[in-house]
C-alpha cells in the first residue's frame, strides 16, 4: 500500500489565523504539522507533503486565494488524504473535527478514529470534546468547506483546541504536548487506514540547539539545514546538533 497525505498548517504569512495571550494558530498549527509529518515516518507506504512548511505567505497566502491553493496543490500531487489543522478561538474548550456535508465512508471512518485517539489522549489532561466532537461543515463555515469540499481526496479539518482559553493556550506552548497530540492524530489514522508501522527503527532524531536554547527537535535533514541557516545568518556564537 501506498499513501501521500497532505498536511495543511492553516493559514500562514500575514494570515495569523486566530490569536490568544500572545499566540498565534499559524505557528502553533505549523509545529503541529512538522510533528504529526514526523510521526507518519513510522508506517510502511506513507509519504506526506506539506502545504506550506514556513510560515510565509510567498506561495500561499491568506484566503481566499490561497484555500484555492492549497486545494489545487493537493488535487495536484493526487494526494490520498488532507488533513487541515487548526486552533480554535471564540471562549471555548475542546476538541472537534470537520468533514464535508456528503463526505463518503471512508472519510467519515477517519474522523471518527482520530476523535478516539485524540479525545483519549486528551482525556489525561481533563480536556472534552467541544460539543459533539464529529461535526459535518456546512456553507455557512466558507473557511472550512472549501478544502473539506473540493479536495478529490478524504479531507478532514481538525480544531485542535481553543487558543484563547488560558489553560489550552498553555498546552498548545509546550512542544511536549503537541508531540503527545501529533502521535494521537497520526495514531487514529493508522487505525482508519490500517497502515503498518515498519520493522526497522525510525529515522533518528536530532535536536537543534542556538546559543543554549532548543530550537527544533526532528528527524528531517530539510529542518536542521534551514535552522542551522537561519542561525548563521543571525550571526549566532554557537550552534549545537543533538542525536536524541
Amino acid at each position: 500500500m501506498s499513501l501521500l497525505i497532505c498536511i495543511d498548517p492553516g493559514h500562514g504569512g500575514p494570515d495569523t489565523g486566530a490569536t490568544g495571550f500572545g499566540l498565534r494558530e499559524a505557528d502553533i498549527v505549523l509545529q503541529l504539522a512538522e510533528l504529526v509529518g514526523e510521526k507518519f515516518n513510522r508506517y510502511e507506504g506513507v509519504a506526506v507533503t506539506f502545504t506550506r512548511n514556513k510560515n510565509t505567505s510567498s506561495s500561499y497566502p491568506g484566503p481566499p486565494e490561497g484555500l484555492r491553493k492549497r486545494i489545487a496543490y493537493a488535487n495536484n500531487k493526487n494526494a490520498d488524504l488532507f488533513l487541515s489543522l487548526h486552533c480554535n478561538a471564540g471562549g471555548g474548550s475542546g476538541f472537534e473535527s470537520f468533514i464535508a456535508k456528503g463526505a463518503p465512508a471512508r472519510t467519515q471512518r477517519i474522523q471518527r478514529a482520530i476523535n478516539d485517539q485524540v479525545l483519549l489522549y486528551l482525556k489525561g489532561y481533563g480536556i472534552g470534546p467541544h460539543g459533539n466532537p464529529a461535526k459535518v461543515d456546512s456553507q455557512a463555515a466558507r473557511s472550512r468547506i472549501a478544502v473539506l469540499r473540493d479536495t478529490k481526496m478524504s479531507a478532514v479539518l481538525l480544531e485542535n483546541l481553543f487558543i484563547d482559553n488560558a489553560k489550552e493556550n498553555k498546552m498548545l506552548r509546550d512542544r511536549r504536548f503537541l508531540d503527545g497530540l501529533a502521535g494521537a492524530i497520526v495514531k487514529g489514522i493508522a487505525v482508519a487506514l490500517g497502515l503498518k508501522e515498519k520493522v526497522n527503527k525510525p529515522k533518528p532524531m536530532y535536536r537543534v540547539m542556538v546559543d543554549g536554547k532548543e530550537i527544533v527537535d526532528t528527524a528531517y535533514e530539510s529542518i536542521i539545514l534551514e535552522k542551522v541557516k537561519e542561525a548563521v545568518n543571525k550571526k549566532t556564537k554557537e550552534i549545537r546538533l543533538y542525536r536524541l
